[in-house]
């Protein structure tokens, strides 16, 4: 891989950059994955990032949106990095697929559908384990987890018609050492990524390039570090750069088309969704241990896993509800003395304090060590409180959306304005969820939770629970280019060669956090394209000067 730095110091004069085959404009967990799967190829890929390698204040500023919608997260890095690695920087790591009925067209759900179904993903989901660093790509969310862990099914366990056991898997950095680390995508993308591909950062995509026609790709056109405008031409070009982005820069792309490209049927930047996440319920401490071990962490294999539930297909056709998942939401004591080995094992450490709370909570220590060697749970932490957390599916929305505002960025380009929505169907699944539990958890020999007061009021979801860096649908999968904008190959309708990648061509938004799925997408695309554009004479690779 050869590295093009334009943002290295602002006020420099650029080189042009030379045509590609494939542009991959991002590089999150789509575009890394894209790039990774694309190289040792005979084809020329050029990564364009906005950011660089390390965070930059000026970069930041250019995720500024103007908000008239419902509250969301105050500070854009929370939730949108524009740097190397893009938005895993701030990831979770908490990794999940789609359940069959999210691929479903519900009656209750309406613009519900996709136009693929879970088994095409089956193949996609099993080979993302190496880009997540996870144990397992798939198979590994539901009942078939005991065997996979070697573990005893519990005896007595919810009732599966109602709420059904679930377990998400946290990515793992296996080049990292102790502390644990999620995969940041940017971390080692220079080992992973191939000799045919060229990672330019400091390029701020504004618009994509179409031809006289307008039924073809052919570039697209950025700005540099020093103001300077310039276009990249590329037979491929696919936008990975999240929900709000890639509608951005679609709707930015008038320069022949009014409303910009691919919106002929006025479908870019609707059906905006996220997910509302939030506390339902609280549980007492005291008396919660076995709770705690049956939807807590499990260690298999040196990887993490979390239990929790979600509501079962059934009650979810029955009652007409959304898909929503549960899990256990704890909130740190200060002297957590977990926390003080991390931050002394990563060498960050708060002395003397941190020592005073490893000796003061020793006995803790000494039980994590039996329970996660031992019985292969994960370490129990000292708390301050425990809560049943919940995230839900949103109803989509085509007045949910992102335009384009009359403020401009300093780069020149129109902010996103943003007008999210939440519909009551979402309030009344997750106050549902919460009854559900204190009625189901007690049958299996678990406390019940106590519920918070807008549960118990039959309130709407309090303005507190702001969205959680999943934009979602803004440009989402069809079969008709009137109802969304890319095909079920991610390709925009009526445009050759232009793609999206990403959350933003999910139809709906399951109940999981949705990077495994667009790690799937991607690779999928990535086979795709390769089919598309088989083998061509091999083109000398040279490493680009560093524009340093």
């Amino acid at each position: 891989m050869s590295v093009i730095e334009l943002n290295a110091n602002f006020g420099e004069t650029v080189l042009p950059l030379p045509s590609c085959d494939i542009c991959i404009v991002g590089s999150g967990p789509a575009g890394t994955t894209l790039a990774q799967e694309l190289s040792n190829t005979n084809l020329r890929v050029t990564l364009l990032e906005s950011g660089g390698m390390a965070r930059d204040p000026r970069m930041d500023a250019l995720d500024e949106i103007d908000n008239v919608g419902r509250p969301r997260a105050s500070d854009q890095w929370s939730v949108r990095n524009r740097i190397v690695g893009g938005s895993s920087h701030t990831w979770g790591g908490r990794c999940g697929p789609f359940d069959a009925i999210d691929y479903e067209e519900r009656p209750w759900v309406p613009y519900s559908g996709w136009p693929i179904d879970g088994a095409d993903l089956e193949p996609y989901l099993a080979r993302t384990a190496s880009h997540l660093g996870l144990a397992f790509g798939n198979g590994y969310n539901d009942e078939r987890f005991w065997a996979i862990a070697n573990r005893q099914r519990p005896a007595l366990d919810l009732d599966p018609e109602i709420l059904i056991p679930v377990f998400w898997q946290f990515s793992r950095d296996t080049e990292e050492a102790y502390p644990y680390e999620y995969m940041r995508f940017g971390r080692h993308v220079a080992k992973r990524i191939g000799p045919n591909v060229t990672l330019v950062t400091g390029a701020t995509v504004q618009s994509v390039q179409v031809s006289e026609s307008e039924d073809a790709i052919r570039g697209v056109r950025f700005v540099a570090a020093d103001g300077s405008q310039q276009v990249l031409t590329a037979s491929v070009v696919i936008l990975c750069c999240g929900g709000v982005e890639n509608a951005r820069i679609l709707m930015n792309s008038d320069e022949t088309k009014p409303h910009g490209v691919g919106n002929d049927h006025d479908q870019v930047g609707r059906y905006l969704m996220d997910h509302l996440r939030g506390p339902v319920a609280t549980f007492s401490l005291p008396g919660s241990d076995a709770l705690q071990k049956r939807f807590g962490r499990y260690n298999v294999s040196r990887h993490f896993f979390r239990a929790g539930f979600r509501l079962s297909p059934d009650i979810q056709r029955r009652e007409q509800l959304l898909n929503c998942a549960g899990w256990l939401g704890e909130v740190l004591a200060k002297d957590d003395p977990w926390d003080a080995l991390r931050r002394m094992a990563g060498r960050t450490p708060k002395l003397p304090q941190d020592l005073f709370h490893i000796i003061a909570n020793s006995n803790l220590l000494v039980r994590g060590v039996k329970d996660f060697l031992g019985a292969k749970n994960g370490v129990p932490r000292k708390l301050t409180e425990l809560d049943l957390q919940c995230m839900c599916e949103q109803v989509p929305n085509p007045d949910s959306r992102v335009t384009l505002s009359e403020r401009r960025d300093r780069l020149g380009m129109r902010l996103p304005r943003v007008d999210w929505r939440s519909h009551s169907d979402e309030s009344r699944t997750m106050r549902r969820m919460a009854e559900l539990a204190v009625q189901e958890l007690p049958k299996a020999g678990l406390p019940a939770p106590k519920l918070e007061e807008w549960v118990k009021d039959g309130a709407e979801i309090p303005a507190t629970f702001v969205d959680v860096a999943h934009p979602t649908g803004t440009t989402r999968m069809s079969t008709e280019p009137g109802r969304g904008v890319v095909d079920a190959n991610c390709e925009v309708h009526g445009v050759s060669g232009l793609f999206v990648q990403g959350s933003s061509v999910f139809p709906t938004a399951g109940h999981c956090n949705p990077t495994q799925m667009i790690v799937a997408l991607a690779v999928r695309l990535a086979d795709h394209i390769k089919m598309k554009h088989p083998y061509r004479e091999p083109v000398p690779v040279t490493a680009h000067a560093r524009c340093a």
